[in-house]
């Protein structure tokens, strides 16, 4: 261990009560700052879990039908163009192409159209998605939602949402007859009863088997919607923007242009996020350069004695350092302990819907942060320290 070690560990035992109150200062600051964060960061995911968790962030819809496509100079372009409007022909090669981007979660093709149904004199207009739920219930999440029934779909077999069974009083295993837009009817057998727990969704969603819904709205083997999940939501303006430069004639969407004010709560919370944790680095450094200043006035005879026998100016200055680095690191590491307990405790008397996560990343940002705070806060005393002339000190005591 060098010698530097042993002294800078003698001046914070020696000087028990500073250190004690330098400690609680920073494990308090520390606590907050992981409670307020963890906090903050678990409302925000489960937020946008339950708003945006199984929706689309951006949908691909339109389109012009071509029939080839290819890629050349990273730019996307389709062959023998038609005018043929709500219909997306070779989707298949455009998923593929849209799946070598990183960013990009699930992709999830939809066939969807209005229906009329009708029953004991009441009537309410229903949107068909057609989906291969093998595929579809990654961002869709409807098996894990039916409470009555059967999870699948097949030719003749579709999922209602509750509202519209509680008010047509049908079940599981019911006929539904339905009016298409030609004013053709379709029968269907009810499979199963979901509730994704919104209103329009329950009311007026209904699930079916994708190549039935293209057969009876006249679209065997196309789709209209391409829906797109992210990893990350926030990129989502972005990442619409640069599918539609390449595939200029499709209609892409990201949820941020109708979602702003999501969007600003969501970076609201993002931003105060920031601030508290700027606010409290700041108080840990103050406190620790304070501290270790009152040290080096202190302690000015042993750092004049430690300069006559041999001591160099960057072993004084490597002590004042060295106790920074220490002393904002244990502070932290106690401040994250303390956090935990009063997640804990929030946990057990507020009883909050969501999960309160202490994610590791966080702690171990703190600690980072929190030593390299002390650090820098050492600097200016530990800078006092080396000009000390050590004759002028002793001459002086």
């Amino acid at each position: 261990m060098r010698y530097e070690i042993k002294i800078a560990y003698n001046f914070l035992a020696k000087s028990k009560g500073q250190t004690l109150f330098l400690l609680t200062a920073i494990a308090t600051g520390v606590a907050v700052q992981v409670f307020i964060s963890s906090l903050i960061v678990s409302l925000q995911n489960s937020i946008i879990d339950t708003v945006l968790g199984n929706i689309p962030h951006i949908v691909i819809e339109d389109g012009n039908t071509r029939d080839s496509l290819i890629k050349k100079e990273n730019i996307y372009n389709y062959g023998n163009f038609s005018n043929e409007r709500d219909k997306i022909s070779n989707y298949e090669n455009l998923i593929d192409l849209l799946k070598s981007k990183k960013e990009i979660k699930n992709i999830v093709p939809t066939l969807e159209g209005n229906v009329l149904y009708e029953r004991q004199g009441k009537s309410v207009a229903l949107q068909i998605r057609g989906v291969d739920l093998n595929v579809g219930d990654s961002m869709f999440k409807v098996k894990e939602k039916i409470y009555l029934g059967d999870k699948s779909v097949d030719s003749d077999k579709i999922l209602i949402g509750k509202r519209i069974s509680e008010d047509f009083n049908l079940s599981p295993k019911d006929i539904m007859n339905i009016t298409l837009p030609t004013g053709d009817k379709e029968k269907f057998r009810i499979n199963g009863i979901f509730d994704l727990e919104n209103q329009q969704f329950n009311n007026g969603l209904v699930y079916m088997d994708i190549q039935r819904a293209q057969r009876i709205f006249n679209k065997k083997g196309y789709v209209n919607r391409i829906n797109i999940q992210l990893n990350n939501i926030f990129l989502g303006e972005s990442i619409a923007l640069d599918i539609e430069k390449n595939f200029p004639d499709l209609k892409v969407t990201s949820w941020m242009k109708d979602g702003k004010q999501l969007l600003n709560a969501l970076r609201s919370q993002t931003v105060s996020t920031t601030v508290i944790q700027g606010v409290i680095l700041l108080s840990t450094t103050l406190s620790i350069a304070s501290v270790l200043y009152i040290t080096v006035v202190q302690k000015t005879k042993e750092i004049g004695i430690l300069k006559a026998i041999g001591a160099t100016d960057f072993s004084i200055g490597f002590i004042f350092l060295f106790q920074g680095a220490i002393v904002g690191f244990l502070g932290a590491l106690l401040g994250c302990i303390i956090g935990l307990f009063l997640i804990k405790i929030f946990e057990w008397g507020a009883k909050p819907s969501f999960i309160i996560e202490l994610r590791a990343i966080l702690i171990l940002r703190i600690l980072l942060f929190s030593t390299i705070s002390g650090v820098i806060a050492a600097y200016i005393p530990g800078k006092k320290s080396m000009k000390l002339d050590p004759i002028e000190v002793i001459k002086g005591e």
